[in-house]
């Protein structure tokens, strides 16, 4: 392979990564567990403090019950992903900006995380084997009468 054609395969690869990690938490604002299933591999780690480290079922049970089987409303933002491929292997740092709200009691939380992630290219592309969840900072609280909170729901939820 030319210099020439390994630096296109690692960008490609890069950006395989980004589009994986950005259908993961859109299936996650979607509460799509199949969508969310199918970003990992079969014997992938998830590593969620305060949560737990768990499987993949393990993850898809808690999403169901938290998210899920709740009116809640997720909003996960994932940006400055700073990549390093390694073959068929890569690891990845994400900057993850977070919030929900629950209109049972008009709350909200906001969370600031990192993800330490890394991946493994299979015969169906670049799945997620680890992800750790490293939080920064946790706000929650209650919307204020005066202030609305409108949130739309998905079509067809």
């Amino acid at each position: 392979m030319s210099d020439l054609e390994a630096r296109i395969a690692r960008l490609e690869a890069e950006s395989d990564i980004r589009k994986l990690k950005a259908r993961y938490l859109n299936a996650c604002d979607a509460k799509d567990v199949d969508q969310i299933r199918g970003c990992f591999t079969a014997d992938a780690v998830i590593d969620f403090p305060p949560l737990g480290e768990f499987n993949v079922d393990g993850l898809i049970g808690i999403f169901t019950e938290m998210a899920v089987k709740t009116p809640i409303t997720d909003v996960h933002h994932g940006h400055n992903g700073e990549i390093d491929i390694d073959g068929d292997t890569a690891s990845a740092r994400w900057n993850l900006g977070y919030v929900n709200y629950d209109p049972r009691g008009g709350t909200f939380r906001l969370l600031a995380n990192f993800y330490a992630d890394k991946y493994v290219k299979t015969a169906d592309g670049w799945r997620i084997s680890y992800s750790k969840a490293i939080q920064r900072a946790v706000v929650t609280g209650q919307i204020d009468e005066d202030v609305k909170a409108e949130w739309v729901p998905l079509p067809g939820a």
